[in-house]
């Protein structure tokens, strides 16, 4: 898998996860009153977790989960620092939905570095 494909899988993961965010949001807000988008937006990017997990299974060896340790702390801080430095006026289901796709965005590369440079592949 080229980076390329692999962002291009968390970008595709990361739709999906915020299509059915947005319909289930639409789903409590029409019986409950509540305004739309009040819903955290890093629940979308659940599912990029499943194709980094696959990608994770796909290695082996030790080094995999010092690459993956330091791939959660860098994309999760850079997702939190997006999500902060949003405007409060935002509703949580953007500022979440952008620090979810930041975070998947910087671990990818991190990921695909890392793995190539530590990681052994294994072979099925």
């Amino acid at each position: 898998m080229t980076l390329g494909q692999l962002i291009g899988t968390a970008l595709a993961y990361f739709v999906m996860g915020a299509v059915v965010l947005a319909v289930i949001d639409l789903l409590f807000v029409f019986p409950s009153g509540r305004p739309f988008g009040e819903t955290s937006g890093w629940i979308a990017a659940l599912p990029t977790v499943w194709a980094f997990t696959e990608q994770f299974r796909r290695y082996g060896g030790a080094a995999r989960w010092g690459v993956m340790l330091t791939g959660v702390v860098l994309g999760l801080g850079a997702g939190l620092a997006v999500g902060v430095l949003l405007p409060p006026t935002w509703p949580p289901m953007l500022t979440g939905g952008l620090g979810g796709l930041t975070a998947a965005l910087v671990y990818a590369p991190l990921w695909f570095a890392g793995a190539r440079t530590f990681g052994e592949e294994r072979v099925a």
